[in-house]
């Protein structure tokens, strides 16, 4: 293959990338807001995950897709933490797809057997706003503390000893 196609194909592939640039934090400890308001559809159509239904339990959310491989390490990753602090803990997957994507977002959550409710992000959060701030990153995690406050969000993969480390300071 020439020379130059290959350098081509290498920056169509960095450029296509779900980390974050290097230039952004991929980590932050955030000072508690105040309570978030949220509501997203789960993709079984019958409940709702918001911040009134979290209430109660720190909560951790990933912010993921279907089409990255990031994404579906960090949905096993929250699996792991699910089926350890079941009952103490909430875990939930807010999935940045679009509506008619509720089929790939079933296949996904099947397929890796998640312990946790999926929900599908409004256009919002999908675009990068919303209650979470910038979580369009694909994968992004946030905890809330009991009361749905934002305290510790990660851009990029968060290991379960991370997660758990938040947890505990809580």
């Amino acid at each position: 293959m020439h020379p130059r196609l290959v350098a081509l194909f290498a920056l169509a592939a960095a450029a296509c990338a779900s980390e974050p640039p290097p230039s952004q934090p991929v980590f932050a400890s955030v000072a508690r807001t105040a309570p978030l308001q949220f509501q997203y559809p789960i993709i079984d159509g019958r409940s709702w995950l918001s911040a009134d239904t979290l209430r109660g339990r720190p909560t951790v959310l990933g912010f993921l897709t279907t089409y990255d491989l990031a994404s579906q390490a960090q949905a096993r990753f929250l699996n792991g933490i699910a089926r350890r602090v079941a009952g103490r803990v909430q875990i939930a997957a807010v999935m940045l797809e679009r509506a008619e994507n509720r089929p790939l977002l079933i296949a996904f959550r099947d397929g890796l057997d998640l312990a946790y409710p999926v929900a599908m992000a409004d256009a919002d959060v999908i675009g990068g706003a919303g209650p979470f701030g910038d979580v369009h990153v694909v994968p992004s995690t946030v905890v809330l503390d009991a009361e749905a406050r934002l305290v510790w969000r990660k851009r990029g993969i968060a290991q379960e000893e991370e997660i758990e480390k938040v947890l505990r300071d809580l």
